[in-house]
C-alpha cells in the first residue's frame, strides 16, 4: 500500500495521523487552524477520544512549517509538550485517530478526499490482520474437566491428612511421639478461564452514543432499533466484531456486551463516520 499520508503510533500503540499533514494532502483552501477547529465543532469530535492536541516549536516564523518542510510525523512528535532549546514560535497540531481522519477526508467531497478515505480504510484492514485472535471461551466440557480436577485434588489432600492423623494416633497409643510431618508446598488450584472481559469504559461515552443515535433518528425519522442493527452489522464489516456472538449475561443488551468487551469506542467511531454525514 503506497504511503499517501504518514500513519504512526502514539504512546498507547494506537494508529494516529497528523492533522496538518492531512490538511496539506487534501489541499484545502482554508487556513489550517480554521479548518480543524470548524470540523471538530461541526462533527462533535472529542479530545482524548478522537484526537490529542500537541504543540511543536518552529525555528522559523512560518506557521505552516509542518507542510513546507515535509516533516514526517513519528513517535517522538506525539507528546503534548515539546521544547526547542533554540527557541521559536509554537504551532499546534493534532494526532487524529484513523476514524477521525477518514471522516475528515470523506466530508471534503473532493478527489483528494476520496483518495485519503480509501487509503485509511485499507490501513484499517491491514491493521486488523495484525491483531491477535482473542482467547477462546472454554466449552462446557472443559469447565467440567477443570471442576473434576479441582475436586480430585481436594479429595487427595483430605485423604493424605486423614492417613497422617491415623498414623499419629497409632504412635500415641504405642507411647511414641508422632512423626513430624514435613511441611508441604500447596499445589496451585486450577483456575477457570472466563470470557475476555475488558475494563468498562466511562458512562460518558455510552451516553454520547445514545445521544448521537437519538439525534440521527429524530432528524431522519428512523427507528433506533433498526439504526443500532445497522451499526452492529457495520461493526462486523469494518472491525470484524460480530456483536451478536459476544457472550452476554441474562438481561444484558448488545450494547452492554460491547461495553464489557471494550468495543464502545469502535461503535462511536462508526457513528461519527457514517451517521452524522448528511449530503448537502
Amino acid at each position: 500500500m503506497n504511503s499517501l499520508i504518514a500513519i504512526t503510533s502514539d504512546g498507547q500503540g494506537s494508529s494516529v495521523v497528523s492533522a496538518r499533514e492531512l490538511h496539506s494532502f487534501l489541499e484545502s483552501k482554508q487556513q489550517f487552524a480554521d479548518w480543524i477547529k470548524n470540523r471538530i465543532i461541526k462533527y462533535g469530535f472529542l479530545e482524548e477520544v478522537d484526537y490529542v492536541t500537541l504543540s511543536k516549536n518552529l525555528e522559523t516564523d512560518n506557521e505552516e512549517g509542518f507542510s513546507e518542510n515535509s516533516e514526517k510525523l513519528d513517535k517522538e512528535v506525539f507528546h503534548k509538550s515539546m521544547k526547542n532549546p533554540k527557541g521559536g514560535r509554537v504551532a499546534t497540531d493534532y494526532a487524529l485517530t484513523l476514524d477521525m481522519a477518514k471522516q475528515l477526508a470523506m466530508v471534503e467531497k473532493t478527489e483528494k478526499g476520496r483518495q485519503a478515505r480509501l487509503y485509511f480504510i485499507d490501513a484499517e484492514k491491514a491493521l486488523r490482520k495484525t491483531l491477535s485472535t482473542p482467547p477462546a471461551v472454554p466449552s462446557t466440557e472443559q469447565v467440567l474437566i477443570q471442576l473434576v480436577a479441582q475436586s480430585n485434588q481436594l479429595l487427595a489432600n483430605q485423604q493424605e491428612q486423614l492417613s497422617q492423623l491415623r498414623a499419629d494416633m497409632d504412635s500415641i497409643m504405642r507411647g511414641q511421639r508422632p512423626t513430624p510431618q514435613r511441611k508441604q508446598i500447596a499445589k496451585p488450584t486450577p483456575r477457570l478461564v472466563g470470557p475476555p472481559r475488558a475494563n468498562p469504559l466511562t458512562g460518558a461515552l455510552r451516553s454520547t452514543i445514545n445521544k448521537k443515535v437519538g439525534e440521527y433518528c429524530g432528524y431522519h425519522g428512523a427507528e433506533q432499533g433498526a439504526t443500532y442493527n445497522y451499526l452492529y452489522k457495520r461493526m462486523n464489516d469494518v472491525y470484524g466484531v460480530n456483536v451478536y456472538r459476544l457472550n452476554r449475561a441474562a438481561g444484558e443488551s448488545l450494547l452492554d456486551a460491547l461495553e464489557q468487551y471494550g468495543q464502545l469506542e469502535k461503535l462511536y467511531s462508526l457513528i461519527m463516520a457514517e451517521l452524522t454525514y448528511v449530503e448537502e
